[in-house]
């Protein structure tokens, strides 16, 4: 999926506003366009192609579908809350049932007693937190540096139209 000039300059202006009026509680977000959309008997897939490449899935109701006005083409942001994004230590991609898989490298660890906030970069620069528990980041050893998959499901991920 190419994007055009006009598209890229649209972007361009979306995340400069949004980011001086952020209104979300999610810190993980996908600026892209609406690739397919697959119809399923109560609920629809929603594939998004970001500007930079990644591809996420979204499962919506069908409802939500038509209350969006969702259409292949359109402009929209993915994004997951930081809890429901897992990360794992493979070399390879990990064999489980998520519908979205990015590998990158952990950029930041901020840990407490209870909880750890683990940032992975991805290979474009896209940023992904995920909470954990400070015990599960003690038992997988993640450090600063580490190559790490961050997986959510494809219910997980909300979709928003500006």
């Amino acid at each position: 999926m190419e994007f055009s000039d006009a598209e890229i300059r649209q972007v361009a202006k979306y995340f400069a506003d949004r980011e001086n009026n952020r209104r979300t509680s999610a810190r993980n977000s996908f600026f892209g366009k609406i690739n397919a959309i697959y119809n399923g008997g109560v609920q629809t897939l929603v594939e998004v192609v970001s500007v930079s490449g990644n591809s996420i899935t979204s499962i919506i109701t069908n409802g939500s579908l038509a209350r969006l006005g969702l259409k292949p083409g359109m402009l929209i942001t993915a994004e997951v809350k930081a809890p429901w994004i897992q990360l794992c230590k493979n070399d390879s991609a990990p064999h489980c049932s998520a519908d979205n898989m990015f590998q990158g490298t952990v950029c930041e660890v901020i840990k407490n007693r209870t909880t750890a906030e683990i940032v992975v970069r991805l290979p474009d620069g896209t940023e992904l937190c995920a909470i954990i528990t400070e015990q599960t980041r003690k038992q997988m050893a993640i450090q600063h540096h580490d190559i790490l998959w961050a997986i959510f499901d494809a219910f997980a991920v909300v979709l928003h139209v500006d």
